[in-house]
């Protein structure tokens, strides 16, 4: 993307948080990731979202559930009109802590869920924006009970979802739209981001004329195709870092050609080398990447 920075972002609380947004957006999102899950109550606004190589049209008090590393943005199809959401962001090890256990919660709503998009009847509605909102108003609460109360309402927000997600209809594919060739280039790049990949030979791949291919990508995912192989690589290179692979090796586990490449890649992406980034990751305990292209985007919080 021209003019890209690609930006980190902290939650400020180690465990959860949440916003309130209600505002007429002046610029589209950025395609972004982190390491949380991430719980979108869609209020209102003519809005699409993307999850990976998938768009979803959402309706008013539809849930997005958009769990680690994969990329997302809202597209927002008419500015003009009033654009409410309320976004959650929650650590795992917290949702562990929160449950007890009581339910198998990434089978339902986690990583090892492939529920994205959840669409209530109306009384269903009710109770999860309900408690959107008490939880959005205890954390302005000054109180000794606002810190309780939240988590009260959150545990019962999270028990909740999991009980919609096992009996409420995901969307189904009439307001689901996914473009099968860039699906299929998608995968490509993931199953083949060892090798040298490039538009001449993705385009070759496919039988595609590459300026039509580059036209394609970039108008469904805001993002050309290299920007997006180079996406993949940073987020496969994290991984091995945080589970403490030499970073002599990681660059060629995730696909770069030589390590000056990935060095510059890195810290042009996290603002800090990958040792740096490593040691800061380690003492601050949080492990929140957001890809942004700019910090007004970035203070946003979609």
């Amino acid at each position: 993307m021209e003019n890209e920075k690609y930006l980190k972002d902290n939650m400020e609380s180690p465990n959860y948080e949440i916003f309130y947004k209600d505002n007429t957006p002046s610029a589209d999102h950025p395609l972004h990731y982190h390491d949380f899950l991430e719980v979108y109550y869609h209020v209102e606004g003519d809005c699409d979202y993307i999850i990976d190589s998938r768009i979803y049209t959402l309706k008013d008090g539809d849930i997005v559930l958009i769990n680690n590393q994969k990329l997302h943005r809202a597209v927002i199809k008419d500015m003009t009109k009033p654009y409410r959401r309320y976004v959650l962001w929650l650590e795992y090890k917290f949702i562990e802590q929160l449950l007890e256990n009581s339910v198998d919660y990434q089978k339902m709503i986690g990583v090892e869920s492939n529920v994205e998009i959840i669409s209530l009847p109306e009384q269903q509605k009710k109770e999860i924006v309900s408690l959107f909102h008490n939880m959005s108003l205890e954390s302005r609460g000054a109180d000794a009970f606002s810190s309780y109360l939240q988590e009260c309402y959150l545990k019962e927000l999270l028990l909740l979802l999991c009980r919609y997600s096992q009996n409420y209809s995901v969307v189904e594919e009439k307001v689901y739209k996914n473009d099968d060739m860039i699906e299929s280039i998608m995968d490509y790049i993931d199953q083949h981001y060892m090798e040298p990949l490039s538009l001449d030979l993705i385009a070759q791949e496919f039988f595609m004329n590459k300026y039509h291919l580059m036209r394609k990508f970039k108008k469904h995912t805001r993002m050309t195709i290299m920007d997006y192989c180079k996406k993949r690589r940073l987020i496969i290179a994290r991984n091995y870092l945080m589970e403490g692979v030499r970073i002599q090796d990681i660059y060629k586990l995730s696909g770069f050609d030589d390590y000056s490449n990935f060095f510059r890649s890195f810290k042009a992406t996290y603002q800090m080398s990958p040792r740096e980034y490593k040691k800061y990751m380690e003492q601050s305990h949080n492990n929140t990447i957001q890809l942004a292209m700019d910090r007004d985007l970035i203070d946003n919080k979609h």
